[in-house]
């Protein structure tokens, strides 16, 4: 019997797993959707859990805040935490996920 989530078969009769994986974690290419990556904003002052923003907008960061602004981001990015500009320095680091 085969097993089914929302219609999408997962395991098949012979019990063997299907690859369903489409979206977030399918790819392992830096900057491609669906993966994850440390930046900062480069324009907002404060960037909030949900937010969206221009990939043109963020550097690869680190957790010591040494930016890079090469390989240039491209797409859509969402944050998955908070920065918030710190007195005069650059925005905070934080990750941020490729949504498109």
């Amino acid at each position: 019997m085969a097993i089914k989530v929302n219609g999408t078969t997962v395991i098949d009769d012979s019990r063997n797993l299907v690859n369903i994986v489409s979206g977030a974690g399918s790819s392992t290419t830096a900057g491609a959707v669906g993966t994850y990556a440390f930046c900062q904003t480069d324009s907002n002052p404060t960037a909030e859990a949900g937010d969206t923003v221009a990939g043109s907008t963020l550097s690869w960061s680190n957790l010591q805040m040494l930016i890079s602004s090469s390989p240039a981001l491209t797409g859509t990015w969402r944050v998955m935490g908070r920065s918030v500009r710190a007195y005069n320095s650059t925005s905070g680091n934080t990750l941020w996920v490729r949504i498109s």
